[in-house]
């Protein structure tokens, strides 16, 4: 895996991850299973990251569903809402 933090071409700093097959192929083979977390203040951000996978997206929230609170922020991607 690569990770990096550069500032994008419009000037917003952009954290770049890159997974290779054989962390591709851990998320394929075992999927809510395998989490990736990326800390934050070694890349000098001031948040974690945490990468997985899931079959579905029903699959990604119950794999993460203790991490949900109440100060839980989700964005929904328009694409996957119901009309």
């Amino acid at each position: 895996m690569i990770k990096a933090v550069a500032t994008g071409p419009d000037g917003r700093t952009l954290m770049v991850i890159g997974l290779s097959f054989r962390n591709l192929e851990h998320f394929r083979d075992k999927p809510c299973d395998t989490f990736i977390k990326i800390d934050g203040q070694e890349m000098g951000l001031p948040l974690d990251v945490i990468i997985f996978s899931g079959q579905t997206e029903a699959h990604c929230a119950e794999a993460i569903g203790d991490m949900i609170g109440p100060d839980t922020k989700v964005h929904i991607s328009p694409k996957l809402r119901s009309t």
